[in-house]
């Protein structure tokens, strides 16, 4: 069998790409920021203010976001801890960011979502969304 030059090149491109498509699976590349969001992510130790609403939801294992302290917010980091203030009380509360959220088309203005239970040390569930000023621990 004949082989030319490109035929070694080609079956390099495939291991190659085969190998960086199972380092994406063992590695998990969606964690990254630059590759699920097309927004810029907010500096290290900065801070922005904005409304915040609040959430629950369970997922398929039967973990449940009721009873931890965890947010979503498409301007910080995945998996970063945030302090999250209410400007009118000025009671804080430490949240871990666990998703991206929430959905800038639907509610321009909001720029995070709590889980109820950190909602809860802020304000009382009824309000439904209070302004607050997030700030990047880590």
């Amino acid at each position: 069998m004949l082989r030319n030059k490109w035929t070694s090149w080609w079956s390099l491109l495939i291991i190659i790409l085969w190998s960086v498509y199972l380092g994406a699976r063992i590695y998990d590349l969606s964690n990254f920021n630059c590759i699920i969001s097309n927004r810029p992510l907010i500096a290290n130790k900065a801070q922005k203010r904005g409304v915040a609403s609040y959430y629950d939801y369970v997922l398929p294992s039967g973990w449940s976001s009721k009873g931890h302290f965890v947010c979503a917010t498409r301007d910080f980091i995945r998996y970063s801890y945030v302090k999250v203030t209410n400007i009118d009380t000025g009671q804080e509360v430490i949240c871990k960011v666990t998703d991206y959220g929430p959905d800038e088309s639907i509610h321009p203005d909001r720029i995070i979502d709590l889980s109820s239970t950190a909602f809860k040390t802020l304000a009382p569930l009824k309000l439904g969304v209070i302004n607050v000023k997030v700030k990047q621990l880590n």
